[in-house]
């Protein structure tokens, strides 16, 4: 029986478990951990534990933050399916953060977590074997696929957040046959090695994705492909690499494959069922004023050949970006702010660059995070997503993008220094969709897939299988900011932020519009059978979250992660998301100004001692508790 008749036949029997979607999402994150040998270790142990206690020491560290999720689903065994996310439970143990790897071999009806081996504390032989430890403290930005051969490739960057930083790319390989109920970590392997330099002094390896070749009928199936943008000293000249297997992720041969561009991020892959590779990245505006003049874009090459060579780099669809943005109140102080989160595991690693006055702010807070517009938000920022169906239903010649942008016409003075377009402009977030069906000799124009009259729609994903199309994304569509001054926000929602109240002329600052039933943020499937002509759609998290909570930064700054992903196989679709449903709520002490009161605060204890506040005792009480959610269905 051939590999493909193989996962149909099983496709149609776990369609028969899964012919009713779930009644409610599952957390995937957020379970007991084991260690990939059985064994456990000072930090297996301590991400079990839920202890907490308001005395400086006892807590575990079981209720902690996971962001930014991968997810895939075994071609042979849909039955099987892994997660990832940037966690966040060893940092009491070994830190920093790391790459947490979970999952279920139910079809996605409970989950058990883990994580990827070598982290400091591991004491496992294989732990200690792979080439992460002892080199780096801190591991994330997962990204998974599979092959055809029941190998499932993790990947993702590492780093130290001091000299040296040795910021790589890493692709981890297990096995997981179709007749057992456990992965099996096989190795690890360093793709890019980054220098050891302090951040951004040197070459620093980010934002990466991967995908397999699985075509039914590529001549290259089973090779493994990875792309990232390569940050170099001089910013806008950071470019797109990708690197390519062709030996079940042993070793790796890496080119470049951006000439020309200038600005890259947010690359993406895809494979056609022929073999042919598509890349797909952001493009960013740059030098409106000379002849290097580029816009806000969709990019794209293609490979024939195994990822041996790669065309030059064309546009597919050029877009009105959305990217939050405001103004530091004191950019000296968000500055020492961000660089000492950041140095601490408490802040994402753009602030371990220097202490250096921070004047753009793209999240906002309390204290040092505090903007001149008084909202509080995380990060958001366009991204694209790139797909192609390598079954023997696929268009060999076919690839399909999604992004967030703007929505043309919908610019709006915010009445702040906030905005999404520039500082004091929003604008309406949209999930756009493009496809070429002649390997890229045209692309479609770009159209939205679920056009809404009011919220915002961002962090988008796609993926293709047997000839049906899904997409998952973050909407704000019933968020309490998402109306007209007669809503809760008290604002136009393009002109403030997810969960806030509108503000006339700042200070004081914003408070918390919300909570009630229905509103924050959900998160959205889409489906399509015809190619993208036409999308049903459907909110699938059943309760709605709010990712504004002040979890970062000495619970300053939120951060909500910066993706979310979706994998469909033999009929079977798994998306998830980060969500913060379960976070607990609460006050901080140190701000009498309304800030401390906002709605915006985590559970926190502080003793105030020698004319100051002391750090949260009591990091596990469920103010941290940042979680990844996941939801199955056939299709």
């Amino acid at each position: 029986m051939t590999k493909w008749r193989l996962a149909i036949t099983l496709a149609a029997l776990v369609a028969c478990v899964f012919a009713v979607p779930a009644a409610a999402d599952v957390e995937i994150s957020d379970q007991p951990y084991v260690r990939h040998d059985g064994g456990t270790d000072v930090t297996i142990a301590d991400c079990s534990s839920d202890a907490t206690t308001p005395a400086p020491e006892g807590d575990g560290s079981g209720e902690r933050q996971q962001n930014e999720p991968a997810a895939s689903i075994a071609p042979n065994n849909p039955m099987h399916m892994t997660a990832g996310a940037n966690d966040y439970c060893p940092v009491q143990t070994t830190g920093d953060s790391w790459a947490g790897f979970y999952y279920s071999s139910n079809g996605g009806a409970s989950w058990v977590n883990s994580l990827l081996p070598g982290y400091s504390t591991d004491t496992s032989a294989e732990g200690q074997a792979s080439p992460l430890f002892r080199f780096t403290t801190g591991a994330g930005d997962p990204v998974q696929a599979w092959d055809n051969e029941d190998h499932l490739y993790f990947a993702g960057i590492a780093f130290n957040r001091v000299s040296p930083t040795n910021g790589s790319i890493w692709v981890a390989r297990y096995g997981w046959p179709m007749v057992s109920t456990v992965p099996d970590y096989e190795f690890t392997t360093i793709v890019s090695r980054g220098t050891p330099t302090p951040f951004f002094g040197g070459i620093f390896e980010d934002k990466v994705q991967i995908e397999v070749d699985k075509g039914a009928n590529s001549p290259h199936a089973g090779n493994v492909y990875i792309c990232w943008a390569r940050f170099v000293p001089s910013g806008s000249n950071n470019f797109v690499e990708l690197a390519t297997s062709t030996d079940g992720g042993r070793t790796f041969k890496t080119q470049k494959i951006s000439d020309g561009v200038h600005g890259n991020q947010f690359c993406d892959i895809a494979v056609t069922r022929n073999g042919t590779v598509f890349v797909a990245w952001r493009q960013f505006e740059f030098n409106q004023q000379s002849a290097q003049a580029q816009d806000n874009a969709v990019v794209w090459v293609k490979s024939t050949d195994g990822g041996k060579q790669f065309t030059k780099p064309e546009v597919a669809a050029e877009f009105l970006h959305w990217d939050l943005t405001d103004h530091f109140g004191s950019p000296e102080a968000a500055g020492q702010a961000r660089f000492t989160g950041c140095t601490a595991a408490d802040y994402t690693l753009g602030g371990c660059a220097g202490p250096e006055p921070a004047f753009h702010a793209r999240d906002c807070g309390d204290g040092p995070f505090a903007c001149s517009s008084g909202y509080v938000f995380a990060r958001s920022a366009s991204q694209v997503r790139i797909t192609a169906d390598p079954t023997p239903a696929g268009n060999p010649n076919a690839a399909y993008v999604v992004y967030d942008g703007s929505v043309p016409g919908s610019q709006t003075p915010t009445g702040t220094s906030y905005g999404s377009i520039e500082a004091g402009i929003g604008s309406q977030a949209s999930i756009y969709f493009t496809k070429t069906t002649n390997g890229g000799a045209s692309w479609t124009a770009p159209a939205r897939i679920d056009p809404q009259l009011k919220g915002h729609q961002f962090f988008p994903d796609i993926d293709a299988d047997n000839g049906r199309l899904h997409a998952v994304w973050q909407d704000s569509r019933n968020d309490c900011a998402a109306g007209p001054p007669s809503t809760p926000s008290g604002g136009d929602f393009r002109t403030v932020p997810f969960s806030n109240r509108w503000v006339g002329s700042p200070p004081p600052g914003s408070v918390r519009c919300g909570p009630a039933a229905g509103q924050g943020l959900a998160a959205v499937h889409a489906t399509s059978s015809n190619d993208g002509a036409s999308w049903t759609s459907s909110i699938v998290s059943t309760v709605e979250t709010m990712p504004q909570y002040e979890q970062f930064g000495n619970r300053d700054v939120p951060f909500f992660g910066d993706y979310n992903y979706i994998d469909a196989s033999g009929g079977v679709v798994l998306m998830d998301w980060t969500d913060e449903r379960e976070t607990v709520s609460g006050t901080d002490p140190r701000y009498t100004n309304g800030d401390g009161t906002d709605g915006f605060d985590p559970i926190q204890c502080r003793v105030f001692a020698s004319g100051a506040w002391g750090p949260d005792n009591c990091p596990n009480a469920g103010g941290l508790d940042q979680s990844i959610f996941g939801f199955v269905t056939t299709g």
